[in-house]
């Protein structure tokens, strides 16, 4: 909650209570959630609105109306979590009118949100990507796009936030919703400037319908990235955020992976391969020992007997060596001070946890990725699933982590938004955009007695 407390205080007497007497009399936020990974933009408005709404007596409401995820074990956490009226499967679907649900059943998708957030696939955008691919290329990342495009087309809710990576074709994808009737402006974020101590760069959009939403008076879609900016980067404070301060030394909370044992090719046939390849040139190439020389497995030395760290493959244990030689040279203790590695990826892409001037990094974590391991050094194991959590500002009850093993909590961290970043950017809305009684009633659909009941579900986990 004091992250929110923070972005609200940037804002002036007058602009708070602006935006409680222009937001608590329009219409409720009815909001669909879609790609959005663990409904994160929903976990961030419920403390946003918490902050906003303290000790008012006309208070701006908020519905999630449905959410829509293609994976099963993220439909089980956001059931677990925000627990929606509505979870649909695939958004390509959605364009149809139907949808399959979650539990199983056909159901018609709801007409009457009017904010449509969603997070769609970026895998195709990214610079990590082997074979990345255009906005038209055919992968996910287009696919979910346009499926996301063509269903905001469709029911045409007022306010669209969207959220892609930094290297995503954002001028194409602002052109093309405003070739149906949106106002478009987007800004590259990073994570570390809204409070949470993880190197994310990301692309958010924002896109306000002609019909139904207007910039104010005196604003337009210049004053959203101003707004943005004063609540980031430019925010006046002398807060300091670690890392480190997200471990626990704890067990954890979630259900243990069933892997055991190693996986992957031995290192006796492996040896032509490119990995290979690449330590032994980064090694000769920056003067550390070589992995066959005494001294050239330090790592994996002192991690032999450790289970978590068993199961990797000698690629990614080599990788780690690398990264402990690097630390060593830089005169740094990896064994005691905590460094995060990620021995999934190259080397040339990999962030060596110590600076240009040998200090090591304990304040800003590289970008949590999904599916990957990032091994934290001094103690000897994988960042654990709450901990990635974290990382993004999404907490929540043990007993919804326990349904979960690690390696789940961690792809969901790595598809996440980040949940003070999606607060800046309702905040930025709240100050400069309104909505526009235009005479047309929609209809509202859906029982408001499953709503409430969903809400105390959250409360109850």
């Amino acid at each position: 909650m004091d992250n929110y407390n923070r972005l609200v205080e940037v804002l002036s007497t007058n602009e708070v209570e602006s935006i409680n007497k222009q937001w608590s009399t329009a219409p409720p936020l009815r909001i669909a959630t879609v790609c959005s990974g663990t409904d994160a933009p929903i976990l961030a408005l419920e403390q946003l609105l918490s902050v906003l709404n303290k000790d008012k007596v006309e208070k701006i409401q908020m519905k999630h109306i449905f959410s829509c995820e293609n994976s099963k074990f993220k439909r089980d956490f956001i059931e677990q979590t925000t627990n929606p009226r509505l979870i649909f499967n695939d958004v390509v679907e959605l364009e149809s009118g139907k949808g399959r649900c979650h539990d199983g059943n056909i159901r018609k998708v709801p007409d009457d949100f009017n904010v449509l957030i969603a997070g769609t696939e970026c895998v195709d955008f990214s610079s990590l990507s082997t074979s990345p691919k255009t906005l038209k290329g055919g992968g996910r990342s287009d696919i979910t796009f346009w499926a996301t495009h063509k269903l905001a087309k469709k029911y045409q809710p007022s306010i669209v936030v969207l959220e892609n990576v930094a290297k995503c074709p954002m001028n194409e994808m602002a052109k093309a919703f405003e070739d149906i009737g949106y106002i478009a402006t987007f800004r590259k974020v990073c994570t570390s400037e809204y409070m949470l101590p993880q190197s994310r760069s990301r692309i958010y959009f924002v896109f306000v319908h002609k019909d139904s939403a207007q910039y104010k008076e005196d604003c337009n879609k210049d004053a959203w990235v101003s707004k943005m900016e004063a609540l980031g980067p430019n925010r006046k404070t002398n807060e300091k955020i670690s890392w480190t301060d997200i471990l626990s030394d704890g067990e954890l909370s979630s259900k243990k992976s069933k892997k055991k044992g190693g996986r992957g090719k031995s290192l006796s046939e492996s040896l032509s391969s490119k990995w290979l390849a690449e330590i032994v040139a980064i090694e000769k190439k920056e003067g550390i020992t070589p992995y066959d020389e005494d001294g050239g497995r330090p790592y994996s030395e002192a991690t032999r007997n450790i289970e978590v760290l068993a199961h990797l493959p000698d690629r990614a244990k080599m990788r780690l060596d690398v990264q402990f030689k690097r630390a060593v040279k830089a005169g740094v203790d990896p064994l005691k001070i905590p460094l995060i590695w990620n021995p999934a990826q190259q080397l040339r892409f990999t962030d060596s946890g110590v600076d240009s001037n040998g200090k090591p990094k304990t304040s800003i974590a590289p970008c949590v990725t999904p599916g990957h391991e990032w091994i934290v050094s001094s103690l000897k194991r994988p960042l654990s699933g709450e901990e990635a959590l974290a990382l993004q500002g999404i907490t929540v009850s043990k007993k919804a982590l326990k349904q979960f093993e690690c390696r789940q909590l961690r792809d969901l961290a790595g598809n996440a938004m980040s949940t003070t970043v999606v607060a800046a950017v309702f905040l930025s809305i709240f100050t400069t955009v309104e909505l526009i009684d235009n005479g047309k009633k929609r209809s509202v659909s859906g029982d408001s007695s499953t709503e409430q009941q969903s809400s105390k579900k959250r409360k109850a986990n």
